[in-house]
């Protein structure tokens, strides 16, 4: 009887530890391995020409990660190179099945640099971080 209770018990921990749901191994930061970095796909340029615009749009792939499990992309606009709380201009959380965020060009300034960044984030942690740095020409 004592096998079979142990046998049951051994059965039922590989079943914990191995399924997707429990797999998370979490560092310090609070950032799992199992969630990739979003890829940032636009604008991925040292400057970007804003002339006529009303709006620049930011479009990242939805390839990276699992919708099912994703509940929302972070979505950062900071002036200059630094991601820091004193440059953050704009916070937005993207829904999970978006893959692009429109930000009005009246935000952005000749020949000023902005950085953006973005990461996902899961029932069960978040990603790192992607980010670009662009400066803003014509207007």
């Amino acid at each position: 009887m004592a096998k079979n209770t142990i046998a049951l018990l051994l059965a039922f921990i590989f079943i914990l530890t191995a399924s997707p749901s429990y797999a998370y191994v979490f560092n310090r930061d609070g950032f799992t391995d199992n969630i990739p970095q979003p890829v940032l796909l636009e604008p991925v340029i040292d400057r970007v020409d804003i002339s006529g615009k009303k709006e620049l749009v930011f479009r990242w792939s939805p390839h990276q990660g699992d919708i099912s499990r994703r509940k929302f992309y972070d979505f950062r606009l900071y002036q200059g190179y630094k991601l820091t709380e004193d440059g953050l201009l704009l916070q937005k959380n993207v829904a999970p099945n978006e893959h692009q965020l429109a930000v009005d060009s009246s935000v952005f300034k000749p020949g000023q640099v902005y950085t953006w960044s973005l990461r996902q984030k899961y029932r069960s942690g978040k990603s790192r971080r992607s980010s670009s740095s662009f400066t803003i020409i014509g207007k």
